[in-house]
């Protein structure tokens, strides 16, 4: 029954992609966007992928608690590693990052959201499409502060676009593994649920938090995330009940 939502899962995962490159060419068009608007949009990214992240979190604690717990942590450790080695590499320079850097961090990015997305479709396809979905909104955000970066380092629209759907084709391939692994063994259903959300959760501290809140300040972003975060919680919950 699982393997014959691929398709689909495949074409969301690629609508996805193409969000980011539509956001990335409107945050590299001159004069750019301002401050604020993408701060605004960094905290929309951040609360739609935190309620990305519950629901998915929850749906493996059902399974299984520990399991789920432990890739969450297992998450969280490798993309925490992963940014120590961008770091080391840069020299330290985490607080400028270059336009390399940021599409480093996309790709890396866009595979956690992967995770969450293949591990979600596994679940049912009502569940997968509501927070593949989702993530689509969110990459349009996203995409918007990497076409900023990008714009910075000289890039034009068109390139910083073709730049960002290219850093973000490891979502699909994300997708599809965590997707088929889950066909292949179902027991591996909360272990990769919780791996998508420590991904998820990491990126949301560690990467949007801090940008947003230098753009918005920490009224802005607090409103911005807790709505964002509870429509998707609130809506992933429906879908989670509608699943077998």
């Amino acid at each position: 029954m699982l393997p014959s939502s691929a398709p689909l899962l495949g074409l969301l995962s690629l609508l996805a992609v193409g969000a980011a490159g539509a956001g990335s060419a409107a945050g590299a068009r001159r004069p750019g966007l301002p401050g604020p608007l993408l701060g605004w949009a960094g905290a929309s990214a951040a609360g739609l992928m935190l309620g990305v992240g519950y629901a998915v979190l929850s749906a493996g604690l059902e399974r299984a608690p520990t399991a789920a717990a432990l890739a969450s942590a297992a998450g969280v450790a490798t993309l925490h590693l992963v940014a120590g080695l961008r770091a080391r590499r840069s020299g330290g320079a985490v607080d400028a990052p270059s336009a390399g850097g940021a599409l480093v961090a996309t790709a890396v990015h866009s595979a956690a959201e992967g995770i969450a997305i293949g591990g979600a479709m596994a679940l049912g396809a009502p569940f997968g499409v509501l927070l593949a979905a989702t993530l689509t909104l969110h990459n349009v955000s996203e995409g918007a502060l990497l076409g900023a970066a990008l714009r910075a380092d000289g890039r034009t629209p068109g390139s910083a676009a073709a730049a960002a759907t290219l850093a973000r084709t490891p979502q699909v391939a994300a997708a599809l593994a965590a997707f088929t692994l889950v066909a292949w063994r179902p027991e591996a259903l909360p272990w990769v649920l919780g791996a998508g959300f420590g991904g998820l959760v990491y990126l949301v501290f560690a990467e949007l938090l801090p940008e947003s809140y230098q753009a918005i300040g920490r009224t802005g972003l607090a409103l911005a995330v807790i709505a964002a975060a509870a429509i998707v919680a609130l809506l992933g919950g429906s879908a989670r009940a509608a699943a077998p």
